[in-house]
């Protein structure tokens, strides 16, 4: 064994040369050192609460200002019921999820949906309308079927992303016939106005996106530049 500084030769068993004073280096007992840990740390992520506290005060205190206000000027609730049914939609959709440090958004989507659906229930119901049912509903739903499942395939499906994404393009353009068609049969307005530019759009980009996901080369080149 020999000094890595001055190269004298030394002695079994010392910790230094008695020349120049360098710690000896062993690589027979250096441990080598792992270059990760055994154990990952947990993912940290930063509490949610301040934020939910925040909006929770936003929306308490925008509730009481058009309560006061509705009941000075009008006497009763008058348009006040617009806003605060609309800010408990807010309240359900951007609040609520904070006060969950890892909240499920396949079961928030949902409940969001929900939130919406009750919002447009009671506009209709305030306005005399008959619309809810034969229009806002069936749009909700398919609106909440499809980005449920986008969620879901995209968090608990390992690949396949071009396919997916594919596969929500051409549902989107499906969906906005649908709506076209509910607006018909709701309202009596003509039919194919404006879903017949939007299909086309949304099915030539969904079937790209599908054979991109079948071609190898094309499917690579995208995964680089998209992070597919």
């Amino acid at each position: 064994m020999y000094c890595v500084k001055c190269g004298v030769k030394l002695q079994e068993g010392v910790n230094e040369c008695p020349l120049c004073r360098t710690p000896v280096w062993n690589p027979d007992q250096a441990k080598e050192q792992p270059a990760y840990p055994d154990q990952y740390p947990r993912a940290h992520r930063e509490s949610n609460l301040p934020a939910a506290v925040a909006l929770t005060v936003l929306c308490v205190t925008a509730v009481i200002v058009i309560l006061t206000v509705c009941l000075k000027l009008y006497g009763s609730l008058n348009w006040g019921g617009y806003a605060i049914s609309g800010v408990a939609m807010f309240y359900v959709i951007f609040a609520l999820p904070n006060w969950f440090r890892h909240p499920m958004w396949e079961v928030f989507i949902p409940v969001d949906h929900a939130a919406a659906a009750l919002f447009v229930l009671y506009v209709c119901l305030e306005t005399g309308g008959s619309w809810f049912l034969s229009f806002a509903l069936p749009v909700i739903l398919i609106s909440c079927l499809l980005s449920t499942a986008l969620y879901c395939l995209l968090k608990y499906v390992r690949g396949g992303r071009l396919f997916i994404l594919g596969g929500l393009l051409l549902g989107i353009g499906g969906f906005t016939v649908l709506i076209e068609l509910f607006e018909h049969l709701t309202f009596g307005v003509d039919m194919f106005r404006w879903s017949l530019y939007s299909l086309p759009v949304f099915a030539v980009a969904g079937i790209f996106l599908l054979l991109a996901g079948m071609i190898p080369g094309l499917r690579h080149a995208l995964e680089k530049r998209t992070f597919f």
